[in-house]
């Protein structure tokens, strides 16, 4: 297929490296030239193209979800548009007033990089992979997934938007809390365990800044919710920790986590 992803980030590369191996023609877009020789120079895509070229058997929107959005409205067509934001109903809204044959997307992939440099093959095998209906072909859409080896896990636009406001976005703004919180103590008193868990706080702000914006009531409410198990938890009443430790072993285990 000639395949065009708009976003040369972590994501967009990463998705790019796979498909061009699978023997795909990618072609980039980006705003950011620099990000375009990056993909090109690492063999992601075969070139990158102006805004106004266009026809394409598939669409990737890999850029921040508002510009992703933005993009809905570039004179490119092609039967599948698929995105990998973390926010899926404005999307998705947009998208269907559009017309567009769309459908929503988000890899549950990364890595502690950003950019295009951080890029690597394999990034998204064995990780979920949401998909959202957006009034696109996702039989097409499922089968691109597939093929990268990741695992599609179909839900509702908002019912989505609501677990990853539990499962990601509350990870990231606990970690900006308690970095805030440490930032005063001294350096020499900070262990592994608060050493892992500031790590998510120091990914790009101006993406997490439009992520949550785009999904505060959900995460206003995740919010509200960690409050009242953190002091139900700061109890140390015996079963309450023996319960955590549990679900944290069998979720690290389900995940595999450190693949």
């Amino acid at each position: 297929m000639r395949i065009l992803i708009a976003g040369l980030g972590l994501i967009g590369t990463s998705l790019a490296l796979d498909l061009t191996a699978l023997g795909h023609e990618i072609w980039g877009y980006d705003v950011s030239p620099e990000h375009c020789e990056a993909a090109s120079a690492a063999g992601a895509i075969r070139g990158s193209i102006p805004e106004m070229d266009g026809r394409f058997d598939c669409i990737v929107l890999a850029a921040p979800p508002k510009a992703s959005i933005a993009l809905l409205d570039a004179p490119w067509q092609a039967p599948l548009w698929l995105d990998t934001g973390s926010v899926k109903q404005p999307i998705c809204a947009a998208a269907r007033q559009r017309g567009l044959p769309f459908v929503g997307g988000h890899p549950l992939a990364g890595n502690a990089g950003s950019g295009p440099g951080a890029a690597q093959t394999g990034l998204f095998a064995g990780r979920g992979f949401a998909l959202c209906a957006g009034g696109g072909p996702g039989e097409a859409a499922e089968a691109l997934v597939r093929s990268v080896g990741a695992v599609p896990i179909w839900l509702d636009p908002g019912d989505h938007d609501r677990e990853v406001a539990v499962t990601s976005h509350l990870c990231y703004t606990f970690s900006c809390a308690l970095a805030l919180m440490l930032k005063e103590r001294p350096v020499e008193l900070l262990g592994p365990a608060a050493l892992e868990m500031l790590r998510v706080a120091t990914s790009p702000t101006g993406l997490w800044q439009e992520i949550l914006d785009l999904n505060s009531p959900a995460v206003e409410a995740a919010t509200r919710e960690l409050g009242a198990i953190l002091a139900d938890v700061a109890q140390g009443l015996p079963e309450t920790l023996e319960a955590a430790r549990r679900a944290a072993t069998t979720l690290r285990e389900e995940v595999g986590y450190g693949r």
